[in-house]
C-alpha cells in the first residue's frame, strides 16, 4: 500500500515539474517575443501587439503597448510643436527682414551722399542684425529637423586639414595644429561648420601669439575630436551655458551674436554625438565625441 501512494506522488510531483517547466518554456517565450517586439518599436516605430489575455506577463505586454503608443504621441506633439516654432520664427524673421532692407537703403543713401562715422556704424550693425536672424532661423530648422542630412564616409583628419588652411590665413598670427586620424559618417558640409565655429571661437578668444591644438582620436566604435586652447578659458559658471543660444561669454568679441556654438551643438546632436567644455590647463578644451555607425542614417 505504501508502494502505491509513493508511486503516486512521484508521479504527481512529476506532472507538477512538467507543468512548471512546459509553464517556464511559455513564458520565456513570451518574454522574448516582447523583447522582440520592443526592439522592432525602437528600430522601425512598429507598435507592441495589445494582450489579449490574462496574467501578469500579459499585464505588461499591455503597458509597454500603452507606453508605445504615449512615445509615438509625444513625439509627433513635439514634431508639431517644432513646426509651429518654426513657422512662428520664419514669420518674424520675415517682418523684420523688411523693415531692415529699408533701413539698409536709406543708410546706404545717406552714407553713399555723406560718408561718415556714423552711417558706417549704422550699417554695421544693420548687417550684425540680419546674420543673427539668419543663424537663428538657421539654428532652429537644424533642430526641428527641417534640413536634410546626407551621410557619407568622411576622413576628419583631411577636413581638419582644411579648415586649419583657412583659419591659418584669417589668424596668421595663431598657431593651428592638426594630430590623429579618424573616419566615420557625416554631412561633410555640416559637419565642417561646425568644427569650423569651434576653431574661430578658439581662435578669436587667444592672445596674438595664441595657440590651438586639435586632436583626432578613433576608438572601436567612436571617433573623439579635441579642439584646446591657451587662451585662459571661460569662468567655471560659464561653461555649462558656452553652447546655449545667445550666451556670449566675458571675453566674447563684439560681433559675437552667441549662435555659433548653438549651431554646433545642433549638429553634432544630429550626428548622434555629444559635445562639452572643460577648462584645461591653458585654456578652453571643447570635446566631441561621435558613434561610429555603420547604417546609412536618415535625418
Amino acid at each position: 500500500m505504501k508502494d502505491i501512494f509513493l508511486i503516486i506522488a512521484l508521479v504527481v510531483v512529476t506532472l507538477l515539474c512538467v507543468a512548471l517547466l512546459v509553464l517556464h518554456i511559455i513564458n520565456k517565450k513570451k518574454i522574448r517575443t516582447l523583447t522582440q517586439s520592443i526592439d522592432t518599436f525602437i528600430k522601425d516605430g512598429t507598435l507592441t501587439d495589445f494582450a489579449t489575455s490574462d496574467g501578469d506577463l500579459a499585464h505588461l505586454q499591455s503597458i509597454v503597448c500603452e507606453l508605445e503608443a504615449r512615445l509615438i504621441q509625444e513625439r509627433e506633439y513635439t514634431k508639431t510643436e517644432a513646426k509651429n516654432n518654426i513657422e512662428f520664427i520664419s514669420d518674424i524673421s520675415h517682418q523684420l527682414k523688411t523693415p531692415l532692407a529699408g533701413l539698409r537703403l536709406y543708410c546706404e543713401m545717406a552714407h553713399n551722399a555723406s560718408p561718415d562715422s556714423h552711417t558706417e556704424k549704422e550699417l554695421a550693425l544693420i548687417g550684425k542684425m540680419e546674420k543673427l536672424i539668419h543663424n537663428v532661423l538657421r539654428l532652429e530648422k537644424i533642430r526641428s529637423d527641417t534640413y536634410v542630412m546626407s551621410f557619407e564616409e568622411t576622413e576628419v583628419a583631411d577636413l581638419l586639414s582644411d579648415l586649419r588652411a583657412e583659419f591659418s590665413a584669417l589668424f596668421p598670427d595663431k598657431d593651428i595644429t592638426v594630430k590623429g586620424e579618424g573616419c566615420f559618417r557625416t554631412d561633410k558640409s555640416w559637419f565642417r561648420e561646425a568644427l569650423g565655429n569651434v576653431i574661430k571661437n578658439a581662435c578669436e578668444h587667444t592672445k596674438a601669439d595664441g595657440r590651438v591644438d586639435i586632436t583626432v582620436e578613433q576608438a572601436e566604435k567612436s571617433v573623439s575630436i579635441i579642439i584646446e586652447d591657451n587662451g585662459g578659458g571661460v569662468p567655471e559658471n560659464e561653461l555649462t551655458m558656452l553652447f546655449r543660444r545667445f550666451h556670449r561669454s566675458q571675453n566674447a568679441s563684439p560681433d559675437s551674436a552667441g549662435v555659433g556654438l548653438a549651431i554646433t551643438k545642433a549638429i553634432v546632436e544630429k550626428h548622434h554625438g555629444t559635445i562639452t567644455a572643460e577648462n584645461g590647463e591653458k585654456g578652453l578644451r571643447v570635446s566631441m565625441c561621435f558613434p561610429i555607425i555603420d547604417a546609412n542614417l536618415k535625418l
